[in-house]
């Protein structure tokens, strides 16, 4: 196999926290996390994706997993939800006591304070858990930033995600708000939705998105973009719980018109949904689950 040293020859990802267990005997719990290696030239990178909702669950599977969070590269937090950021403190006192630096990479509104109300349901508090200036007291460092950054060889954080389809990704994000610092409550856009992609040599791009509230569709025509090849597998939470059929089509017409040959799917989908993309994907579509191990190497 030639291998082109500038470029990741393989990534191997292992899914930490899903809500689904599977029949493993990990815990599954209402959130994300994934551990990415990048193999490139004769060295490994770890990158440490979304930290699912807590602690316990977290450092539970990591043990179980045989995973070193010491080795950790960066954390890179998806959206500031509690869902995906409740484990930081764990991964970051981890990262510590291996004498590693721990680097976080978020979109400048992570601390915002967040609220999901509906006529069903009123969570007043689904943000972060934890203050920046408490985070930064652990000793770790914030890099807040909306441009795209490479994070590691061919792997991106992809910024602050444009509109590129025809999806209204709007009328999904209802029931979310945010408080200004006027006081005012407002609805939230959701800004700080974002996700990896990695560029493996001979095969094309791997997207990793945390719960996808910009849009699946958006975060993944982004990437194929930012890196100007093909989007070959897309891995995670799509939220389209609420998405009508025909949102779900266009999403489907957009990975294949962007060459996704392989999902994998989870966390805040849906049923309805998983069931849609099942159909059109065939066994080329997983469900994901807390310990499932994805390898994408070169052809």
């Amino acid at each position: 196999m030639v291998v082109n040293i500038s470029r990741p020859y393989k990534v191997v990802i292992t899914t930490i926290v899903d809500d689904y267990s599977g029949f493993t005997r990990l815990l599954g719990a209402h959130g994300l996390s994934m551990y990415i290696e990048v193999y490139v030239d004769d060295r490994v990178e770890s990158i440490l994706f979304d930290v699912g909702p807590n602690d316990t669950v977290l450092s539970y599977n990591v043990k179980e997993l045989n995973i070193d969070i010491g080795k950790v590269k960066a954390i890179v937090l998806s959206h500031n939800h509690y869902d995906h950021t409740g484990g930081l403190e764990y991964v970051i006192k981890s990262m510590v006591s291996s004498k590693n630096k721990p680097i976080v990479i978020a979109h400048p509104n992570i601390f915002k304070q967040s609220l999901y109300i509906d006529e069903e349901s009123q969570r007043l508090d689904i943000g972060i858990p934890y203050s920046r200036q408490y985070l930064e007291g652990l000793g770790t460092k914030m890099l807040l930033i909306r441009s795209p950054l490479q994070i590691s060889p061919s792997t991106y954080y992809l910024g602050e995600i444009k509109q590129y389809t025809d999806i209204d990704v709007e009328k999904y994000k209802k029931g979310f708000y945010t408080i200004l610092g006027t006081g005012e409550v407002v609805p939230d856009k959701l800004e700080d939705d974002t996700g990896i992609a990695v560029k493996v040599e001979g095969l094309g791009i791997i997207v990793i998105s945390g719960c996808s509230h910009s849009g699946i569709a958006n975060i993944v025509y982004q990437a194929s973009r930012q890196l100007n090849d093909n989007v070959y597998a897309v891995i995670g939470g799509f939220h389209m719980i609420k998405y009508d059929r025909k949102d779900i089509e266009e999403t489907i017409r957009v990975f294949k018109d962007l060459g996704v040959e392989e999902i994998y799917v989870g966390h805040c989908t849906g049923f309805k949904a998983e069931k849609i993309l099942s159909d059109a994907y065939k066994e080329s579509f997983t469900k994901l689950y807390s310990g499932l191990k994805m390898i994408f190497q070169q052809k």
